[in-house]
């Protein structure tokens, strides 16, 4: 009986035995498989972040790229705009330069002066050279002028009326410079359609 409770014993010991390494294997794999999702998990957020991160990073990499673009073609358009302006500003010094042209021109710029100021006799005022050509003009146009030289005038008239209150100045310097605001708009259209 002794040798038979000694073996039932140890039957049940390593009944005991094998089912404690049973649980502890079934526990240990249940851990390796929690593990195993849990860095799969932490694998998963982490590629999804840095997609995110990388798709962030091109987006703004393209925007400071379509930023530097635009700027780069609003520079060549104001480029383009200034060199027509330039042109302009060209044509009207070759004008104002030629003898053949300058007095008609003259004429034409004392008639608009002429327009804005009201009085029996106005004094204009010209650049010394001009004085000649102005008398002529204002004679032609049958305006009653006081024509004196300033030097302060250059490639156009200045009005005043006697009392000096009233002072129109017609010189292309000026017209050029209120054209170029009311027209910078219009060029661009005309350069690009926009």
């Amino acid at each position: 009986m002794g040798s038979e409770l000694s073996q039932l014993l140890q039957q049940e010991a390593r009944a005991e035995k094998d089912k404690a390494l049973a649980d502890g294997r079934a526990r240990a794999e249940e851990m390796v498989a929690g593990a195993r999702r849990d860095a799969e998990e932490t694998l998963a957020a982490g590629r999804r972040r840095l997609e995110t991160e990388r798709g962030q990073a091109a987006a703004r990499a393209a925007s400071t790229a379509s930023l530097r673009a635009a700027a780069l073609i609003l520079a060549a358009k104001d480029e383009a705009i200034r060199g027509v302006f330039q042109q302009a500003e060209a044509s009207l010094r070759a004008s104002v330069d030629d003898p053949a042209r300058w007095p008609a021109i003259l004429r034409g710029l004392l008639r608009e002066a002429a327009r804005g100021v009201s009085g029996t006799r106005v004094v204009v005022e010209v650049a010394p050279p001009d004085a000649e050509a102005t008398r002529a003009a204002a004679g032609e146009l049958g305006l009653d002028v006081d024509v004196r030289e300033a030097t302060g005038v250059r490639d156009g008239v200045r009005l005043a009326s006697p009392d000096g209150r009233a002072v129109v100045e017609n010189m292309i310097p000026g017209r050029l410079a209120r054209a170029r605001r009311e027209l910078v708009s219009r060029v661009a259209e005309v350069l690009w359609g926009a």
